[in-house]
């Protein structure tokens, strides 16, 4: 099955926090045809990202890579969605490596186009 057809239904709760399926579709998310990588990020972690305007910042192309930046702003729901990211390990092995960590929920990640 691809991994479009996998989204969840609901990406969040009544409350604004990611959904179970949405964390469950993030660990096993793989880039494929019908969901790019950038359309991973552009379209369902931006989407999902509280505060997406301060915290989430996508840097342009360089040498066939992008940097993400993710800014937590000690939200627990975006803190779920970073710990969801860290145990998909086809996705930070070979499409999104953490670059970086910094105390007070701040990284950055390169995405390999």
């Amino acid at each position: 099955m691809t991994a479009y057809k996998l989204l969840p239904n609901h990406a969040l709760d009544n409350n604004g926090y990611p959904t179970e399926e949405l964390l469950e579709f993030i660990k096993s998310y793989e880039p494929d045809e019908s969901l790019s990588i950038l359309n991973f990020v552009e379209l369902v972690l931006k989407d999902v990202w509280h505060l997406s305007d301060w915290g989430f910042k996508l840097h342009r192309k360089y040498k066939g890579k992008r940097k993400l930046e993710l800014h937590t702003g000690g939200w627990s729901g975006n803190e779920d969605i970073i710990k969801a990211i860290k145990q998909n390990m086809q996705l930070t092995h070979f499409k999104m490596r953490l670059l970086e960590w910094k105390a007070g929920g701040h990284y950055t990640f390169e995405i390999n186009l």
